[in-house]
């Protein structure tokens, strides 16, 4: 029977500890502060809202507009929310300094 492998359970090559992609990815921080006004590649703006991690544990975001966390309605907060940009496909234009 064919055995399934999960990609990011493989050993990273570029590790010296030689931990899985998992591993390495779970170490990073996220490197946007929430709060943070970023443009995507097709110029679009929008603020950092929230941080979440990939099933391989690579950090992303949820991005939206500034007032986002002040939609009273949990669904329409939810509708407004994109989640899933990685860190190299968005350019911070204004940076929040973490207090």
């Amino acid at each position: 029977m064919p055995e399934i492998i999960n990609v990011a359970d493989l050993r990273d090559p570029n590790d010296p500890q030689g931990r899985s992609y998992r591993q390495v990815n779970a170490e990073r921080q996220h490197a946007i502060p929430i709060g943070t006004l970023v443009e995507l590649e097709d110029g679009e703006r929008l603020y950092v809202v929230f941080h979440h991690r990939d099933c391989d544990q690579t950090p992303l975001y949820g991005l939206s507009l500034k007032d986002w966390a002040e939609e009273p309605n949990e669904f329409i907060r939810r509708s407004r929310l994109h989640a899933g940009y990685a860190e190299e496909n968005l350019t911070v234009i204004t940076a929040v300094s973490e207090s």
